[in-house]
C-alpha cells in the first residue's frame, strides 16, 4: 500500500518553498546616497515564489558588496530614503506600508524596525523629503498622497483621489513646502503641505507621466511613457516644451545642480547625461550601456559631482565618470 501512496503536488510545492529562499535579490530598483557617502539600495524579488523585497546599506560603494541584505521586507520596495542621518531609513513597500528602520548600537548592530504604518491601499511608489527632521511625502498606486510626521509616524495630510490612475513620482520644490506629482493619468499637479486642496494642474501630457525632477524653483522636467522628456516653465501658461524623445518610456531623472547635468534612464539599458544650457536646451555629454537589463535607479555622488551611480535589474551597481 505504501508503494501506491500518492502525495498531492501542492504539498510537494510547500516543502520546496521552504528551501528556496535567498538573501540576495538581483532586481535592484533604487539607489540613494547620504551626504557622508552612505548608500541605500533597494531591491525586489520579481521572478521567484515570494515577491518580497529588501534593502542594503553600504558605508562605501567601493568596499562593500551585496552579499547580504541589511533589511528584509515582506513585499517589494519601489523607493526609500534616509531620514536625516545614515542610521535611519524610511522604506516604501508594495503592500502599501511605510516603515521606519534604525541601526542598532548593541552587540549585533543590526537594523531594527521601529514602526510600520499601512495606510496606502496599493503599492507606495515614491517618497521625498519636505523637512529632513519632521515631514516626508509619499505617493502610491492607489492615487493618494500622504504627508507624514515622521517622528510620530502620523499622516498629517491625506489627499484622497488626487489622480485617477497610479501616481508614479513626487518631487519637492526647492526651498519650499510645495511638491509636484505625476501620474499615468497624464497629469502633473502642484500641491502644498499647508493646503488641503490642489494648487494647480501644471500640465496634461499626451501620455502617462512616469517621473519628474525640479531644475530650479521655476522649471520642472517630466518624462512620459511615450519616451518624451519635456520642460514645464512655472512662469508661463504655455504647454510643456518637448526637449528629447527616447526610444523607450522615461523611467527616472536626476539633476546635478553643481555640474548642471541631468541624468536620464528609460526602460532599456542606456544611461544618458545631458548638460543644461542657460536657455534650458540639452546637449548629450555622456552615454553608457553597460547594464544588461533595465536601468532603474540613479544618484549623483555626494562629494564627487562627476560621479554618477546607477543600479538595474541585472543586479549591477555601476559608476559613471561624467566630464564637465
Amino acid at each position: 500500500m505504501c508503494d501506491n501512496l500518492i502525495i498531492p503536488p501542492h504539498l510537494n510545492a510547500e516543502v520546496y518553498r521552504k528551501d528556496s529562499n535567498v538573501s540576495v535579490m538581483a532586481h535592484l530598483d533604487y539607489i540613494r546616497m547620504h551626504n557622508d557617502g552612505t548608500t541605500l539600495i533597494g531591491c525586489s524579488e520579481l521572478t521567484g515564489r515570494y515577491w518580497n523585497g529588501g534593502a542594503k546599506v553600504l558605508k562605501t560603494l567601493e568596499a562593500d558588496t551585496l552579499d547580504k541584505l541589511s533589511v528584509a521586507l515582506p513585499s517589494g520596495t519601489a523607493d526609500g530614503c534616509f531620514i536625516q542621518n545614515p542610521d535611519k531609513l524610511l522604506l516604501c513597500q508594495d503592500s502599501g506600508s511605510v516603515s521606519v528602520w534604525t541601526h542598532g548600537t548593541g552587540a549585533w548592530a543590526a537594523w531594527e524596525e521601529v514602526m510600520t504604518v499601512s495606510e496606502h491601499d496599493d503599492a507606495v511608489m515614491a517618497v521625498d523629503c519636505l523637512d529632513p527632521v519632521n515631514h516626508y511625502v509619499t505617493v502610491a498606486a492607489d492615487g493618494n498622497i500622504k504627508v507624514w510626521d515622521i517622528n510620530e509616524m502620523i499622516c498629517e495630510n491625506n489627499y484622497l483621489g488626487c489622480h485617477s490612475m497610479m501616481i508614479t513620482g513626487v518631487a519637492v520644490k526647492p526651498q519650499s513646502m510645495s511638491f509636484a506629482t505625476c501620474s499615468l493619468d497624464r497629469h502633473v499637479s502642484l500641491w502644498d503641505k499647508d493646503s488641503t486642496e490642489k494648487i494647480s494642474d501644471l500640465a496634461v501630457l499626451d501620455a502617462g507621466v512616469r517621473c519628474l525632477e525640479w531644475l530650479n524653483e521655476d522649471h520642472l522636467l517630466v518624462g512620459d511613457e511615450a519616451g518624451v522628456l519635456s520642460l514645464i516653465d512655472m512662469r508661463s501658461l504655455k504647454a510643456p516644451q518637448p526637449l528629447i524623445t527616447f526610444p523607450a518610456p522615461v523611467h527616472r531623472i536626476k539633476f546635478n545642480k553643481e555640474s548642471n547635468n541631468v541624468a536620464v534612464c528609460c526602460d532599456n539599458r542606456i544611461v544618458s547625461v545631458y548638460g543644461v544650457s542657460e536657455d534650458y536646451k540639452l546637449n548629450l555629454v555622456y552615454k553608457d550601456n553597460r547594464h544588461n537589463n533595465y536601468v532603474r535607479g540613479m544618484t549623483w555622488h555626494s562629494t564627487d559631482k562627476q560621479k554618477l551611480h546607477t543600479v538595474g535589474w541585472d543586479g549591477a551597481i555601476n559608476t559613471h565618470f561624467v566630464q564637465k
